[in-house]
């Protein structure tokens, strides 16, 4: 590629409406342009970063035998009502349109029922399975708050995966194919280093983990939390969490109720009655979807409920904060004043393991403005037969098994490997007759890649203040050659390089030798070679590597030679 025949042009100033540096950098190098917030195009550099990514991931899916095919963007509304998703309320950030008959469709954010629909017309038998069909695709999501440039969009690539199997140990065999083939992927895109198995929520589809694939880095919405001895990651909504122990020496006082009013909330609480943050409790109600009313206590100090915790424990898919009528109901106080003592009986209890071990704690008094001080286990509450973990860990907890502090570290979700047992084929009726002719259901999972979002974490990963670094297995070329008013005999070079299938962006341009090295470190590709008169004299040229400045003086035969190794 010549950049004089390039249509696009760096910009010399960040994109004032860009937070991101991700999207700041690539706009300024020109490899996209911003349509609106969380909606890019991607221009002809650009286009070769993408293309780069999808070749890798590609050929990791195709070797685990993973069939590609390009669904619709289109999904009708009759699929998606049979797995009990068309509601707004059930699928989140979702796009919906209509079309000029009235026919409501969906807009590609997933693909589960549509794979599934298209499975009906070829599996029937056991031996039809199992199988992997994936496909590299853009979808749509209706983000609320779009931001971090490539990160969080409305419209991104995305390569998804789904398998199926006849049994579980089959589909557990899928899955860890899939998570060998991610790790190999992640490697060769540079991040291999930084990039993690992370233990995360299931969901509604599965009482077991999924997994993540997580970037560490600063700019990430993620918090990880690691346990030292075993290098085990979970994401902060499902890690195991035992709270550090608080002084419980003190000698028990006599109960009090203290009217506060208007004292709301554990840190308020804290300074009005003079105790230490870690001696009040947080107690929350919850209505189930099947009608039951569960409250969950928790320690004051940082700590607050976690509800996939929550779920999990109560063998509940549902749960929503209860209304005022409810808490009004069970506790006779409004909300905010909620407690353990004298909870109506049709409330279920459930204590968070860190209000284990403590004398003297504040509880809601279940009166409007009240609370009690000096409550104690045993005395003047029943102590729970199992306190729980249900809270969302924070930084300084334990892990339970191992009594060591994790560490905790912010990271980007880059991909993920997910159980779907059997809630689609078995919703859409895709099943197989056994060696026996019994109807069996097909045991699914899916696999998805963020092709776009892995773009933008790379080009925050592997950048410097003067622009970009591009890793060599997915930058857009493997040498910037740039001419120094030697422009007849750089252009004979550049023939040669491509004869030898050297891929090279050539600064013909007529611009300053400043401006044109200003620019290789912005675009960011691997190498650079200068040619120049004294150069061409020498019969060595300069050749720079962008990733660690290192500049060496070779000829073309040894540039040749030094970049088919690298390309092998």
């Amino acid at each position: 590629m010549r950049l004089s025949k390039n249509f696009t042009k760096t910009q010399k100033n960040k994109p004032a409406n860009e937070a991101s540096r991700n999207a700041q950098l690539l706009i300024q190098a020109g490899y996209i342009h911003k349509e609106l917030a969380g909606v890019y195009a991607y221009l002809p550099l650009g286009v070769r970063v993408i293309e780069n990514i999808k070749k890798i991931v590609r050929e990791e899916m195709n070797a685990i035998d993973g069939q590609e095919v390009v669904m619709t963007a289109l999904q009708p509304r009759e699929l998606w009502e049979k797995t009990d998703r068309w509601d707004d309320a059930k699928v989140d950030n979702w796009f919906k349109t209509k079309l000029a008959n009235g026919t409501e469709l969906g807009v590609g954010l997933t693909h589960e029922e549509p794979v599934v629909d298209v499975l009906l017309d070829y599996v029937s038998s056991y031996k039809d399975l199992p199988l992997f069909v994936y496909q590299i695709q853009t979808k749509f999501r209706n983000e609320l708050r779009a931001k971090s440039g490539l990160l969080r969009g409305r419209e991104f690539i995305m390569k998804d995966m789904y398998s199926f199997a006849l049994d579980q140990k089959q589909h557990d065999e899928l899955y860890e194919q899939v998570a060998g083939a991610y790790k190999r992927i992640y490697e060769q895109l540079g991040l291999g280093d930084v990039t993690f198995r992370v233990k995360a929520d299931g969901g509604i589809f599965t009482e077991r983990y999924s997994d993540e694939f997580q970037t560490i880095s600063d700019i990430g919405e993620d918090t990880l939390f690691m346990v030292p001895s075993t290098g085990q990651y979970f994401n902060q909504e499902v890690a195991p969490s035992k709270a550090p122990s608080v002084d419980s020496n003190d000698e028990r006082k006599p109960m009090e109720e203290v009217v506060g009013k208007g004292i709301i909330g554990v840190d308020e609480l804290s300074k009005f009655l003079k105790i230490p943050v870690e001696q009040t409790t947080k107690t929350m109600l919850y209505e189930s979807e099947d009608g039951r009313i569960i409250a969950a206590a928790v320690r004051g100090g940082g700590y607050e409920i976690n509800e996939i915790k929550l779920r999990k424990v109560t063998n509940t898919k549902k749960l929503k904060l209860a209304s005022e009528e409810v808490v009004k109901r069970v506790t006779g106080a409004e909300v905010g004043y909620a407690g353990l003592l004298g909870l109506s009986e049709e409330v279920e209890v459930f204590v968070d393991e860190s209000c284990a071990n403590r004398v003297n704690f504040e509880m809601g008094a279940n009166k409007t403005n009240s609370h009690n001080i000096n409550v104690n286990w045993g005395r003047d509450l029943p102590e729970p037969d199992n306190f729980v973990d249900i809270k969302l860990a924070k930084e300084g907890d334990l892990h339970p098994d191992t009594n060591e502090v994790y560490e905790t570290k912010r990271a980007v979700e880059v991909g993920n490997i997910f159980p779907l047992e059997t809630k689609y084929s078995d919703a859409l009726g895709l099943a197989y007759s056994d060696k026996e002719g019994k109807k069996q259901s097909v045991i699914m999972g899916c696999y998805g890649v963020g092709i776009s979002r892995l773009m933008g974490v790379i080009a925050e990963h592997f950048s410097d203040t003067k622009g970009l670094c591009w890793p060599a297995a997915i930058a857009p070329a493997q040498l910037h050659l740039i001419s120094i008013g030697a422009n007849e005999q750089a252009e004979s070079i550049y023939q040669e390089f491509l004869r030898e299938g050297i891929e090279v962006i050539y600064d013909d341009r007529d611009l300053r030798p400043g401006e044109k090295f200003a620019d290789a470190d912005l675009l960011g590709i691997p190498t650079s070679l200068i040619v120049s008169k004294r150069s061409l004299d020498a019969g060595k040229h300069e050749f720079i590597t962008r990733s660690n400045g290192e500049k060496r003086e070779l000829s073309i035969e040894e540039i040749v030679v030094e970049l088919g190794k690298n390309n092998v």
